[in-house]
C-alpha cells in the first residue's frame, strides 16, 4: 500500500490568500473590544447507491463565514459569493454593527485567542504533530491532511466506483443462490476541506471521508448489513473478501428464520457499537453546552459538576482526534483536526470514574459566565455545513475499556442477550429517556451463546 497524505488542494490558494484582508477588515480599529474569524468550506461529494437500479449523484458547495464574537453574542455573515471588494463591505457592516452592540454594554473580558506558542502542541494526537511545521507564526500555513492509498484506483473516480458497485452486487446475489430478494451496495467518498483564519493562526484541514455498504435482503424484507468506513480512502474495503460476503448472505438466511423476542426485562451484553450509541445519547448530548445552559438537560452543567451518576467503571471520552482506533489503521467520521471555531481537537473527559464533568462548548457557551464563570472551550463548535449555523455538539464519544472480556461477560449470563450492530438511537436530555436500537440479538444461556 503506498500511504500518501491528500492535503491543501493549490486550486484554492488563491482565495485562501485574500482571507486575511477580509479578517482585518472584521477587526479593523476596534482594538481588542472583538474576536474575529473567517471560516471557508469547500466540499465535493460522491455518491453510487446500486440495487435493481443505479443512482450516481455528484455535489459541490463551497462557501464563506465572517464571524465576530462580541461580549456574548456572535455576529455573523454567510455567502457563496467570493468577491474580495464585496467581502470586505460585509466585513465592515459586520463590525460596525457588533460594535454598535458592545456601546451599550459593559464587558469587562474581550475574549483573546490562543497563539501558536500558548498552545500544548506536546498535548495533541502524533498524527497531527507529525504534521505541524518546526516553526510556526501567524503566517505560517499549517495544512493537515488525511492519509489514503495512492494506488487504489476507485479513490476519487465515480465511474470506477460504480463498477465495483456493480461487481460486488453481482457477487453477492450469485452468492446467495436464490436464496435474496435484492443486495445493495453503496459507495460514498467526501471530500471537505476547510480554512480558518483569525489573528495568529492561518489553517487548513482536508477531510477525505469514505463509506462502504452492502446489504443482502431475504424475501421476507429481512437486511443483513456490512459496513466499512471513516477517514481515508477506498482502501478500507481491501480487506472485504467473498468469505465476508458468503457470511453476509448467510447472516440474512439465519435472521430471516430467527424467533421474535418476547417482550420484557432481560439482561444485555453490548458490543462496542451499541455501547457507543448509549454513550451518544445518553451522555453526549445531555453533556453538550448550549443544552445544559438553557435547562434543556437532566445534566446539572457546571453548577455542579463533579456529581456522580454512574459506578467506578463508567468513565466516557468525547474525542475529536481519533485518527486510530480497534486497530483499524484510519479514523473515525466524527474526527477532525481543528472544529469550526479553529479550535484544536483533543480529548475531553466527561464522565470520570462515574462522576460528571464539564459540558463540551463552543466558543459562545463557554464565555458566557452563567455556569460559575467561563468554561473550557474545546474543539466542540459545529455546524452542518456553512449554509447553518454553529452549535456546541459532540464529535467520537465512547466509553474506555474496561477489565473483561466478551467471553467472561457471557459466562456471567444465565439468560440474556448479545447485542452487537448498532440500529439508531435517540434521546430526551430533559426527560432522561433514550432508545439504543440494535439489528438482531444473540441468545446466551448457561453461559454460553445457543
Amino acid at each position: 500500500m503506498k500511504r500518501k497524505i491528500y492535503g491543501f488542494d493549490d486550486g484554492m490558494s488563491d482565495i485562501r490568500k485574500m482571507l486575511p484582508e477580509i479578517r482585518q477588515a472584521l477587526e479593523e480599529n476596534a482594538g481588542d473590544k472583538i474576536y474575529a474569524f473567517v471560516f471557508f468550506e469547500d466540499r465535493i461529494d460522491k455518491t453510487v447507491l446500486t440495487s435493481q437500479t443505479e443512482t450516481v449523484t455528484q455535489s459541490y458547495d463551497r462557501g464563506i463565514i465572517l464571524r465576530i464574537f462580541a461580549g456574548d453574542r456572535n455576529f455573523e455573515y454567510s455567502t457563496n459569493i467570493l468577491d474580495t471588494g464585496f467581502l470586505i463591505d460585509k466585513a465592515k457592516a459586520l463590525r460596525i454593527k457588533a460594535l454598535e452592540y458592545l456601546s451599550n454594554k459593559k464587558i469587562k473580558n474581550a475574549y483573546t485567542p490562543k497563539k501558536w506558542e500558548e498552545e500544548n502542541i506536546n498535548s495533541l494526537h502524533h498524527f497531527m504533530k507529525n504534521q505541524m511545521p518546526e516553526e510556526v507564526d501567524e503566517k505560517t500555513w499549517v495544512d493537515f491532511g488525511t492519509p489514503y492509498d495512492e494506488d487504489n484506483r476507485m479513490n476519487f473516480n465515480i465511474s470506477r466506483m460504480a463498477s465495483y458497485a456493480r461487481d460486488t452486487r453481482n457477487m453477492l446475489l450469485e452468492i446467495s443462490k436464490g436464496c435474496l430478494s435484492q443486495a445493495r451496495v453503496r459507495l460514498k467518498q467526501d471530500i471537505r476541506t476547510k480554512i480558518f483564519i483569525d489573528r495568529y493562526k492561518n489553517m487548513s484541514q482536508t477531510l477525505l471521508v469514505s463509506n462502504i455498504f452492502f446489504s443482502a435482503v431475504t424475501p421476507k424484507g429481512i437486511d443483513s448489513v456490512l459496513s466499512r468506513g471513516g477517514l481515508c480512502g477506498f482502501e478500507l474495503g481491501d480487506d472485504i473478501s467473498s468469505k465476508d460476503l458468503e457470511e453476509l448472505v448467510e447472516l440474512a438466511v439465519r435472521l430471516d428464520n430467527a424467533e421474535h423476542l418476547v417482550p420484557g426485562r432481560y439482561k444485555i451484553i453490548t458490543g462496542p457499537d451499541v455501547t457507543g450509541v448509549i454513550a451518544h445519547e445518553a451522555f453526549g448530548h445531555t453533556q453538550e453546552g448550549d443544552t445544559c445552559r438553557l435547562g434543556r438537560s437532566c445534566a446539572p452543567g457546571l453548577k455542579k459538576n463533579g456529581v456522580k451518576v454512574g459506578n467506578d467503571m463508567a468513565t466516557i471520552i468525547n474525542n475529536a482526534a481519533l485518527f486510530d482506533m480497534g486497530g483499524l489503521g484510519y479514523g473515525q467520521n466524527g474526527s477532525h483536526f481543528f472544529d469550526d471555531e479553529g479550535q484544536l481537537a483533543r480529548p475531553q473527559i466527561i464522565l470520570d470514574k462515574g462522576y460528571l464533568s464539564t459540558p463540551m462548548n463552543d466558543l459562545l457557551n463557554s464565555q458566557l459566565g452563567d455556569m460559575n464563570g467561563p468554561a473550557p472551550c474545546q474543539s466542540n463548535g459545529k455546524r452542518e455545513s456553512w449554509r447553518r449555523p454553529l452549535i456546541p455538539r459532540q464529535t467520537n464519544t465512547y466509553f474506555t475499556p474496561g477489565d473483561g472480556t466478551k467471553e467472561e461477560l457471557i459466562k456471567m449470563v444465565d439468560y440474556g442477550f448479545v447485542a452487537e450492530y448498532a440500529y439508531g438511537g435517540m434521546e430526551d436530555p430533559k426527560g432522561m429517556g433514550l432508545t439504543a436500537g440494535t439489528r438482531f440479538l444473540e441468545e446466551i444461556k448457561d453461559g454460553k451463546l445457543t
